[in-house]
């Protein structure tokens, strides 16, 4: 099904306040490129987030794909605070800001969360997994939808905007009160990918307060992202004799793709 949106305003002001103490200056190098469409790294030491924040890191590690979507949330508002820095600058907000994560140093280096690739299991499935072994295969860049917005028929269901704990992400609109006005809220849905990137959407509204089943796609919502399929296959090396190698696949996106070649060694 559908991975669903964190709604964590906690988490999402600390991961902010957290990039803004130790990578300001590479958010504001950022901020300071003039591609505004380019999708930019932000890497960040896994041990240093666990020392500065021991309960977000466990929730980066537990729930990787959600958290590592509010982290990215979160360099966006980073960026925001920062902007009022450089005046009439020529600066900008930059919306494509992917955080990735440095294991080396923190605890996820042991062998349960470093497994060789012949030792994946199901257990492991969901956690932030790290790998590593030899490009066997590298294939073409395509494109894939990665996200869409919906909006609750019923209660017009308020998400919250991307980098921001406090403000609906909103399309403003005029309400039929000409004396008012009332902004078009919405909730995001990303596909799976494990499932031929179906979207399947939820079975009621994500509002606890709204039991509305019927929702409406908003116009020109519809992100994509670039996506490459690569194969590993765990180094000869840490096998042992008569042992046959093991590969896995590995799917990379945005900022991630064609930055590996078929021989190259990966983590």
């Amino acid at each position: 099904m559908a991975t669903p949106e964190v709604d964590d305003p906690e988490s999402m002001k600390a991961l902010t306040v957290f990039l803004l103490r130790h990578h300001s200056n590479d958010l504001r190098s950022i901020i300071l490129a003039l591609d505004s469409l380019f999708h930019y790294s932000l890497h960040i030491q896994f041990a240093e987030l666990m020392n500065d924040d021991p309960l977000r890191a466990h929730l980066l590690f537990s729930q990787p794909r959600q958290y590592l979507r509010l982290f990215d949330s979160a360099a966006f508002l980073a960026q925001r605070a920062l902007l009022e820095e450089f005046g009439w600058v020529n600066a900008s907000v930059k919306e494509f800001v992917h955080v990735r994560i440095d294991i080396f140093g923190s605890p996820l280096e042991f062998p349960e969360t470093f497994p060789s690739i012949g030792k994946v299991r199901v257990k492991h499935r969901g956690i932030l997994l790290t790998l590593k072994g030899t490009v066997i295969r590298s294939g073409g860049i395509k494109m894939i939808e990665g996200e869409r917005k919906y909006e609750c028929r019923k209660c017009k269901h308020i998400d919250l905007k991307p980098g921001s704990a406090t403000e609906p992400e909103s399309i403003f609109c005029i309400s039929t009160n000409a004396t008012s006005a009332a902004f078009r809220s919405y909730f995001k849905v990303h596909p799976e990918l494990e499932t031929r990137n179906t979207i399947l959407l939820p079975s009621s509204c994500p509002s606890q307060k709204c039991a509305g089943t019927s929702f409406q796609l908003i116009e020109d919502s519809i992100i994509r992202h670039d996506y490459q399929e690569i194969k590993i296959q765990e180094s000869v090396q840490v096998l042992g004799v008569g042992a046959i190698p093991r590969s896995i696949p590995v799917i990379l996106q945005d900022d991630l793709v064609d930055i590996v070649k078929a021989g190259g060694l990966t983590v």
